[in-house]
């Protein structure tokens, strides 16, 4: 807690000083007062910066060092290789298995003879049909 100076306790140091200082040399006095009391604040208010610039100092040190540790793992080079992967390994099973409602290539077709149709061995031949007078089979 804060010691408060009320009206009272000014009015019983001012009579103080008065009978021990004198009336002469009182307002010298409170000058030299004055002084040192605008020292001590102004070597507190020096001692307060002085922390704030450390504490400024060790937490631009940590934000660097984040900064660098961020730098040599980025996880966005990270996630970019790992979408290629997955590009490529996707790539390489569409290669494998293609899509069901895509034409595949024959890998070796057969050479076909006359029309493309193999002819049905209980079918009557086309020669025997046509008859003795070597006409077709037509009216």
């Amino acid at each position: 807690m804060n010691p408060a100076f009320g009206f009272q306790e000014l009015i019983v140091l001012v009579i103080l000083a008065l009978v021990v200082v004198g009336p002469k040399d009182l307002p010298l006095m409170v000058r030299r007062v004055g002084k040192m009391i605008g020292q001590v604040r102004a070597t507190a208010r020096e001692f307060q910066r002085s922390f704030d610039e450390l504490g400024r100092e060790a937490e631009l040190a940590e934000l660097r060092k984040e900064i660098s540790d961020l730098k040599s793992h980025n996880p966005i080079k990270e996630m970019e290789r790992d979408f290629l992967q997955a590009d490529q390994d996707m790539q390489r099973d569409m290669e494998e298995r293609p899509h069901p409602r895509i034409a595949k290539p024959m890998s070796d077709p057969e050479p076909q003879s006359g029309d493309g149709l193999t002819p049905d061995p209980e079918a009557p031949d086309a020669k025997t049909s046509s008859g003795s007078d070597g006409k077709t089979g037509e009216g």
